[in-house]
């Protein structure tokens, strides 16, 4: 029957469906409701707001069809009872609520029905939204439910007793649904006597032997939702009779196991007010865990007993609980931490009905290599029924409690103390033989999570090998400071890479002590187990173990060379299964929810063989090197595309493993292997019906293999054929747009490790670097950036020297002229040093007009700093050998000159004065006129030129120091900077002769100490990158820095160049510094500790290995300096640390971390009130100090997250939500990133981070607030709500389950009720006020801005 329902209905078109929900025939009466449901889904809110008559009948009516004998029509009816609650008339709220309570059905249990309505009705009455003024309709709509349904729950009806709906036998589970419906949708406008008689009704449920245990596991959950609004008295009143019953040693187990449940519900649901009475009731917790209980039952059962479903069910409870209180209640758990971690261990344990000696030693244990076959009792159907064996439920929750302990104490806790290692590792891994699936599967997760943490915070090693997100010759981005200029190292054209990051991996050395030492003592039994279990049948818990070998390896960088044999068969033997062998498996554990098939298998076993190969010596991989390769041969062109993509991925891996560098020596062995992943390469390659991902990474293996066989030692692995062709499919698939990219990141590899021993073709270069020049018009970002990479290294390669000719030469430069015209910054830097090298073979073609043109304009209208500088630098040096730079020279005088930056125009400058040789139209002699004649900006135009002349033309350069003393003037003029820069310049050119001057001018005071120590500052800093020797000059430098340094102004210069001489020379320097640390000036103490922070970024492997020795200790000293900006400065100089030498501090954060957590708690003794006039200001001493050290704290969460507690993290990360607005941004960052790293404490958090979220939104400002202060508020806002969007979008699967981040939550949903009531709220309230808001970030995320 089709639906005759109107697009725009009115209350006509309800009247009439009216008529028919009294049909004779139920389909009629079925479609009428349905018709109803359509009419209120898609009509107007007063549809019969203000037709009184048609509103109450159409209530009779469904309500009426609630006792149909019909059950498709109750069902429908209570459908229609949200949308029509939604339409009514406020005052026939109660007239709904009383007619649905006193509904007798005739066609169902006494109170199933009704409640499902009542129930439909409360979630779509109007509910009050918190933080804002609370709304008339939700007024009526809570008045309606206090006079007419609360009383009903205990047993009131108009001041009379009367069966209430939680009293008496009949009491079902929907009733109490409706009750939490009621807390849930009305709880914050509840009034203190409700709440109570609400809590007595349910705690008496609860007391009711007749319930059955599904109302009792819901009446748990009504509890957790009350205790939000319990008082405090309240709460400690049922706390108390809680623990009251609990001493009771007559108590039944069931009713033990149900005030045990109530405690663990109650901490997720409240866990900041639980947490005062955790001490309390702890010992109930832990008593029921008892080794005393457990070897009463033993004992029982030897003597022919059977382990009761209650007593295991009480067990289940406790240790649920248990999980319960070490996640939610984490600081109040601290002093029960070895009391939960004994009581899992002997519940982990715990298995009656195996026999087996449980204290025999796993490490000596000798078991036949096939037991798990010959006993597979677990592995088939053989699962003990629930009802035979409850057991390994209990020991299920005791390895999810353990998961709990490692997730929340792991870092910078447990881990670090030994106690995760020497009590619970060696527990887990001899769990590994669990019979039962699931426990097992929790226990590899467990044992995973451990190795996990105990790998993170670890700084990885740059491999140029495995970058594949961006062309292979994009080194990455660093914070550290280079020992020489990018000029210097790209000037001497052809550019290598060879020796970056593809050496054979060395074993990684193993630390004497520490949680990667107990790593690797453990290693040998984690391997034995998992061998074992690689040889059952259960698809779940083989993929689970390889996951863990595959950890082992990740954390290790390798480790498992001596275990090779034994695991490599089993692996491969997982790679080669059939599709066909077995069936999904849908398990959930505390690790996560895994749909375990043999896919998901086959691509977890691919992913380690290429973990072994990128994490092993070659040495190591070469007797398994041919089974490796055919195993992974036979799956390459599998049907499944994911398999056959990483199969590809897992060919590029071994590729690199048996190719030089790695491979030097035994490269010619293998070379049949090597053809094989060739052949097999090339033809996903070429195959256009592959699916793009596989064609895409069979491009990229291609164009590793390639590199690795086209250099030095490696060419003679690849035939010139074999070569040549797939070169030529490399170019055919960079002319096809979906396989562009990844063929210019394939050409890029080739091209960069390419020898001058092979050559490649000519035409195939010109068709290249033609069409590589056209991608750089494209609007497509990462090609433009790895195409002019790939276009720079095939120009710059010996393999394609001489082959490029004038018509494709024509093409490179039009295209790069393009890219400086447009200053394009990402294409520059790489495409000035192409045409500096281009310049240098047809400078007819390259040096042109418009080129000069280009640059000139680039010099005017840009700013052009570092690896662009230093790339623009080279080429016009190769201008200036070609005898072309005369013209350009004078371009640049007479167009550009003052028109832009001079510092930048004078390096240019003076580099082509002297590459045209310093003869000609344009001497130094010209330049020095020009500065004795002229004034002001040309003046500091010709000094810079001379400086850099200086520095480039040495002790052949004519002048003395004298010529830019002369310009110092009494003032900070420009000028006067320039000379000084340019004196420095000059000085580091001829460092004899121009710093002993410079010293000597020190010496004489005056107000020119400043500009002598700025050209000191030059002098030391290029000093560096040439590595020049100072010689017996840097000792009168030291001194006259430290006598200059009373001055506030030379304060800051001074402390760099301290830096620079401590960089240059750490063995004489860095002793004094240390020293300086402890000196009795507090000025001094300042300036070595900015000198220490700039000298931080630096690598230099002497000064590295200075610096290992002190650098803690001299962190610890300045981190106690007295005075309090002293101390602002050292946190900049940990901040630094973290960010540069991260390696050498991460052993010792458990010394460093406290100075940090104390500097960022508020101090009330530093915040003053000053008089400004009519008004008073709150001045906060120390915000700065805060301010640093929440960015140390951000800095340290981000390079050495393991070595920090979560918990002390979190606590100031919620307390800095409520801080200064700069303050809130960090947190806000820190906050969003955590959502990530810590799913789980986030979580746990979110009630926490709504309070300070809300307290954000709702601050008002004055009316005499100024526009800085509107701004920032705005800010702050919006900052708050962009981190709500992420937490509600990133948390909501999660938040759905209770808060186990991709599991259900232990013990149900009673267990998940009440939990985050918070920040639901707080939801909603946002959702609502801030909806447009809300949207505009979306809108911002969908169009790539980011949420963060």
């Amino acid at each position: 029957m089709a639906t005759t329902v109107p697009s725009n209905p009115t209350s006509h078109t309800v009247g009439l469906l009216l008529t028919k929900i009294s049909d004779a025939d139920p389909d009629f009466r079925y479609m009428a409701l349905n018709d109803l449901l359509a009419t209120f889904n898609i009509a107007k809110p007063d549809i019969i707001m203000h037709d009184f008559n048609t509103s109450s009948r159409t209530l009779d009516e469904v309500i009426k069809a609630l006792s149909d004998q019909n059950g498709e029509v109750q069902n429908q009816a209570i459908k229609v009872l949200g949308p029509l609650v939604k339409k009514l008339p406020h005052h026939l709220y109660k007239v709904a609520i009383e007619k649905l309570v006193q509904l007798q059905p005739q066609n169902s249990d006494v109170n199933s029905v009704p409640a499902m309505a009542l129930k439909a009705v409360i979630e779509a009455l109007p509910r009050p939204v918190g933080g804002a003024a609370l709304a008339k309709d939700a007024v009526d709509a809570y008045d309606a439910v206090s006079q007419s349904l609360i009383p009903r729950f205990v047993g009131q009806n108009a001041g009379k007793q009367v069966p209430g709906l939680l009293q008496g036998s009949n009491v079902t589970a929907d009733s109490v649904d409706v009750l939490i419906e009621v807390v849930r949708c009305f709880g914050p406008m509840l009034t203190l006597v409700e709440i109570e008689a609400l809590h007595d009704a349910v705690v008496n449920l609860l007391a009711q032997e007749k319930c059955t245990s599904v109302v009792k596991k819901r009446a748990v959950a009504a509890v957790s939702m009350l205790a939000h609004y319990l008082s405090d008295d309240l709460l400690a009143a049922f706390v108390k009779r809680t623990s009251s019953l609990l001493r009771k040693s007559s108590m039944p187990p069931s009713t033990r196991r149900l005030y045990i449940t109530i405690l663990g519900s109650m901490a997720r649901s409240i866990p900041h007010r639980f947490g005062r009475y955790l001490p309390e009731v702890i010992t109930f917790v832990l008593d029921a865990l008892s080794e005393e209980e457990l070897q009463v039952q033993l004992e029982a059962i030897q003597e022919g007993s059977e382990v009761t479903s209650d007593w295991s069910d009480v067990r289940e409870a406790a240790l649920v609980a248990l999980d319960a209180f070490l996640a939610s209640c984490p600081n109040q758990m601290r002093p029960y931490t070895n009391d939960a971690i004994e009581a899992c261990l002997r519940y982990l344990k715990f298995d009656p009905n195996y026999a087996g000696d449980e204290d025999e030693d796993m490490e000596v244990e000798e078991e036949d290599e096939d037991g798990f076959d010959e006993d597979d009792e677990f592995e088939a159907d053989g699962n003990f029924d629930d009802d035979d064996d409850a057991s390994w439920k209990v020991r299920r929750c005791a390895a999810k409690a353990l998961h709990t302990i490692i997730s929340t104490r792991s870092s910078g806790d447990l881990l670090e103390s030994g106690v995760l290692y020497h009590k619970v590792a060696p527990a887990l891994v001899k769990r590994f033989d669990e019979r039962e699936e699931n426990v097992r599967l929790e226990v590899l997760a467990a044992t995973s999570l451990l190795i996990r943490k105990t790998g993170e915070g670890v700084i990885p090693d740059f491999d140029i090998d495995n970058v594949t997100g961006d062309s292979i010759g994009q080194v990455p981005q660093s914070r550290k400071r280079r020992r020489q200029s990018s000029a210097a190292g790209q000037a001497g054209l052809p550019l290598s890479l060879s020796g970056t990051g593809l050496t054979s991996p060395k074993a990684e050395k193993i630390p004497p002590t520490g949680p990667r030492a107990d790593l690797a003592a453990l290693t040998p039994a984690i391997v034995k187990s998992a061998t074992k279990l690689l040889k059952g049948k259960l698809i779940p818990t083989k993929q689970a173990t390889i996951n863990i070998l595959d950890d082992l390896i990740s954390v290790q960088k390798g480790g498992l060379a001596p275990y090779l044999d034994q695991v490599t068969d089993l692996v491969l033997d997982a790679v080669k299964l059939s599709g066909s062998s077995t069936s999904s498996t849908q398990i959930s554990f505390a690790g996560g929810s895994a749909s375990a098939t043999t896919n998901t298998l086959r691509i977890a076993a691919l992913r380690l063989i290429s973990s072994f190969a990128r994490n092993h010596s070659s040495n190591d991989l070469q007797p398994y090197l041919p089974k490796i390769v055919d195993g992974v041969v036979s799956v390459v062109h599998d049907r499944v595309y994911k398999i056959a993509a990483e199969a590809i991925q897992t060919a590029e891996e071994v590729s690199k493993a048996i190719t030089p560098p790695r491979a030097r020596m035994t490269a010619q062995k293998y070379k049949g292997e090597l053809q094989k992943l060739y052949s097999v390469i090339v033809d996903r390659t070429t195959d256009n019906d592959a699916d793009a991902e596989v064609r895409q990474k069979a491009i990229h293996a291609l164009g590793i293999l390639l590199s690795r066989t086209s250099g030095t030692e490696g060419a003679g692995l690849l035939s010139d054929e074999d070569r040549k062709a797939a070169l030529v499919h490399l170019k055919d698939r960079l002319f096809n747009e979906t396989t562009r990219l990844a063929a210019v990141r394939a050409i890029d590899s080739v091209a960069a490790f390419a020898s001058s021993g092979v050559s490649f073709d000519a035409p195939w270069v010109q068709d290249v670097a033609a069409e590589l020049a056209a991608q750089l018009r494209k609007a497509n970002r990462s090609l433009r950036g790895s195409s002019v990479m790939a276009l720079k290294h095939l120009v710059l390669s010996p393999a394609s020297k001489n082959t490029l000719d004038d018509e494709t030469v024509q093409k490179v430069v039009t295209a790069l002229v393009t890219v400086i015209t447009h200053y394009d910054a990402q294409l520059l830097g790489p495409g000035l040093l192409v045409l500096a090298r281009l310049a240098q073979e047809k400078p007819q073609i390259v040096v042109t007009e418009e080129l000069m043109t280009a640059l000139c304009k680039l010099l005017m209208e840009s700013t052009v700093t570092g690896a662009v500088l230093d790339s623009l630098l080279v080429l016009v040096n190769s201008i200036g050998q070609t005898g072309k730079g005369e013209v350009l020279m004078s371009r640049l005088l007479s167009e550009v000159a003052l028109q832009g930056d001079s510092s930048v125009v004078g390096k240019v400058i003076g580099t082509l004065l002297v590459a045209c040789g310093n003869k000609g139209t344009f001497t130094t002699e010209v330049f020095v006129q020009e500065m004795q004649k002229q004034k002001g900006d040309r003046v500091s135009l010709a000094l810079t030129i001379l400086g850099e002349a200086g520095l480039r033309l040495g002790d052949k350069f004519p002048y003395s120091a004298s010529l830019f003393l002369e310009q110092f003037h009494t003032g900070y003029d420009k000028t006067s900077l320039s000379a000084a820069v340019a004196l420095g310049r000059a000085g580091a050119g001829n460092v004899a002769t121009y710093v002993p001057v410079i010293l000597q001018s020190m010496q004489q005071g005056g107000n020119t100490q400043y500009l002598l120590l700025q050209s000191i500052k030059e002098v030391l800093q290029q000093v560096a990158i040439s590595s020049t020797d100072l010689g017996q000059l840097s000792t009168p430098i030291w001194n006259q820095i430290l006598a200059a340094s009373g001055s506030e102004d030379n304060k800051a210069v001074c402390a760099e160049c301290i830096g620079r001489l401590v960089i240059i020379d750490p063995r004489t320097y860095m002793l004094k510094l240390n020293s300086l640390l402890n000196d009795q000036s507090p000025l001094l103490r300042a300036i070595a500790i900015q000198a220490l922070r700039y000298t931080l970024p630096d690598e230099n492997e002497v000064f590295d290995s200075m610096l290992k020795s002190h650098l803690v200790d001299m962190l610890k000293t300045m981190l106690e300096d007295p005075e309090m900006e002293n101390r602002r400065h050292a946190m900049s100089t940990l901040n630094s640390a973290a960010h540069n030498k991260a390696d050498i501090i991460l052993g010792y954060l458990n010394t460093l971390m406290p100075y940090v957590m104390r500097e960022t708690i508020i101090k009330p003794e530093l915040i003053r009130e000053v008089q400004m006039g009519p008004f008073k200001h709150i001045i906060d001493d120390g915000l700065e100090l805060r301010k640093a050290a929440y960015e140390t704290l951000y800095a340290l969460m981000e390079t050495a997250f393991s070595r920090i507690s979560i918990i002390e993290l979190y606590d100031r990360i919620v307390a800095g939500l409520s801080d200064d607005n700069d303050i809130k941004a960090l947190c806000n960052l820190m906050v969003s990133k955590l959502a990530y790293i810590d799913p789980s404490e986030t979580i746990r958090r979110l009630d926490s981070i709504a309070e300070a979220f809300r307290k954000t939104l709702s601050t008002k400002l004055k009316d005499t607030a100024v526009k800085q202060e509107l701004e920032k508020q705005a800010e702050a806002n919006r900052a708050a709500l962009r981190v709500t969007l992420l937490l509600g979008e990133k948390l909501k699967a999660s938040l759905s389950t209770g808060g186990a981040v991709g599991t259900a939550a232990p013990g149900g949903s009673a267990v998940v009720a009440g939990t985050n009531q918070v920040w639901n709220s707080y939801w909603d309230w946002v959702s609502k006020d801030f909806k447009n808001d809300l949207q505009v970030l979306r809108d911002e995320d969908s169009k790539g801005a980011g949420v963060i």
